[in-house]
């Protein structure tokens, strides 16, 4: 039952890392250099600095743990990646879409 917090833990880490893409991504602007460099900085530090964290405690705990949490951070990033470039259609409707 422990072990299992480590991966809801990943979980929640990795969807907290998408949600703060999103919400970069909606906030850049054309011609907003400056700003657009800074939030994407400042959001890859804060997602980078998030992930490391959880592992190292994670790791700090035991190696089950660490591999669980790495896990929970893995399925986030691609349930996240599948859901938004896919929503329920077939890959043939996208790249028709695409062209």
């Amino acid at each position: 039952m422990n072990n299992v917090i480590w991966l809801l833990a990943g979980l929640l880490v990795g969807l907290l890392n998408v949600v703060s893409i999103v919400r970069t991504v909606g906030q850049l602007q054309p011609g907003g250099d400056i700003r657009a460099l800074s939030a994407v900085l400042g959001g890859f530090i804060w997602r980078t600095g998030l992930s490391v964290l959880l592992l190292v405690f994670a790791l700090q705990r035991s190696a089950t743990a660490g591999l669980l949490a790495f896990a929970g951070l893995w399925l986030a990033r691609w349930t996240a990646l599948l859901w938004v470039t896919g929503k329920g259609r077939d890959s043939k409707a996208l790249r028709q879409n695409a062209a």
